[in-house]
């Protein structure tokens, strides 16, 4: 298998499999005009691509007894992908009674240029079989070089218009919708079609140097490589928008569970400190990674539990001295690096403390226990008082972090609490 055959096969795989991604659609829902055309839309030049294939491309010319018969085939179903590309994407962007009449216009347009090739292709002269280098034997000829512009011509409108209408459904999409994928999708499907312009520009290039007596194959290949490229973000353009919002769910799913992770030195502290925070304490940390199994119950379990510790640690809470910060970090890390030392000493002053002195026994009052105001800057979302920043999972987070990093306190009776008895 030669070079190109190879991008051909790479191609063409991806875009049967978003076809089958499609027809499963379709299976579900058969009556859907639109999800009709837009595996039509896929479909055609995944079968372009699958006869260009130098070992279809043969087959095909034996099936039928055409020498080159493939090249018509080919440019067929990117002429026929052009036309269903623009009446898809006017159903999606205007009513179908508007859009339909319009539709049969482009459909008479498109079937006379698909006449016109066969037509040319006729009267090409095109008897020896050239499964890899079509273009670049018969497009320096008159009729052959015709037949190649008036196909790279009619792909070129349809590519410009595609692009055009791309930009300006995802531009009406972003002012009025709330569907991203489907933007992003359409915007997509216009920098596939901008790149593909460059087959159209390449092709007809060539045709043109060649009638001028200057052969340049280079421009034929890099227009060969501009197709490839563009089919393939036009396919994930035309696809995104019905599996990209799982790849969202996805992220954010990892992301949550992430945060779930991250919780546990935060937690864990608290744990050991105040046991009686925990609903259902994992016994291994194994255990608790199954927890992720039920990762939304999970993650706010975590939240809950690490709110209901610092509650607790309400009493032993002091303001943190900015000598103890370390030194060279930003303002949003030294509020989770001083609410993390407050929590930690907090929790030391908690084991100094009697047993009758800790939840559950009679706590030593804010008053004895010096200020309880968190010491925070102006990232942290609490403002003072007893408001508690676990509320903000992305801060609570860090305070994970950076408590992580700290190194033990060390051990003392806080003067404002009362010693152990």
């Amino acid at each position: 298998m030669d070079g190109k055959s190879g991008i051909f096969l790479f191609c063409a795989a991806v875009a049967w499999i978003a076809v089958g991604y499609k027809v499963a659609a379709l299976a579900r829902n058969p009556r859907n005009l639109n999800l009709w055309i837009l595996t039509l839309c896929i479909a055609l030049p995944a079968a372009g691509f699958t006869m260009a294939i130098t070992a279809v491309y043969t087959a095909v010319s034996r099936l039928f007894g055409v020498p080159n018969l493939a090249s018509l085939l080919v440019y067929s179903c990117i002429v026929g992908y052009s036309i269903t590309a623009l009446i898809m994407l006017m159903l999606w962007h205007m009513p179908a009674a508007e859009a339909l009449p319009r539709a049969r216009v482009l459909v008479v347009f498109y079937g006379l240029v698909l006449v016109a090739m066969a037509v040319l292709f006729a009267f090409s002269g095109a008897t020896v079989e050239s499964p890899s280098d079509f273009d670049d034997i018969y497009g320096p000829r008159p009729v052959g070089g015709t037949f190649l512009l008036v196909y790279v011509s009619a792909f070129a409108f349809g590519l410009g218009v595609a692009a055009w209408r791309s930009l300006q459904f995802a531009n009406r999409v972003a002012r009025t919708d709330g569907r991203p994928w489907l933007r992003r999708g359409l915007r997509l499907v216009a920098a596939g079609s901008i790149v593909a312009l460059g087959y159209c520009l390449g092709k007809a290039g060539y045709v043109i140097a060649a009638w001028l007596g200057t052969r340049l194959p280079a421009l034929s290949d890099i227009g060969t490589l501009c197709a490839c490229l563009g089919a393939l973000v036009i396919t994930v353009g035309f696809t995104i928008p019905s599996w990209g919002p799982r790849l969202s769910a996805g992220a954010d799913r990892v992301g949550r569970a992430r945060s779930y992770l991250r919780l546990y030195p935060l937690w864990h502290a608290m744990y050991q400190g105040m046991p009686e925070i925990a609903l259902d304490p994992p016994t291994s940390r194994g255990a608790d990674l199954r927890m992720l199994r039920d990762l939304d119950f999970a993650l706010y379990r975590r939240l809950v539990e690490i709110r209901d510790g610092r509650l607790a640690l309400a009493p032993y809470l002091t303001p943190v001295d900015a000598a103890d910060l370390p030194t060279g970090r930003n303002a949003r890390s030294d509020d989770a690096t001083r609410e993390a030392i407050r929590i930690r000493d907090a929790l030391t002053r908690l084991r100094a403390a009697g047993p009758e002195q800790q939840p559950g026994g009679e706590a030593p009052t804010a008053r004895q226990a010096g200020p309880t105001a968190p010491q925070a800057g102006p990232g942290a979302p609490s403002s003072g008082g007893d408001e508690d920043p676990a509320g903000d999972l992305e801060f609570t987070v860090r305070v994970s972090a950076a408590l992580r990093r700290l190194p033990p306190a060390a051990a003392h009776t806080d003067p404002g609490v009362p010693a152990r008895s």
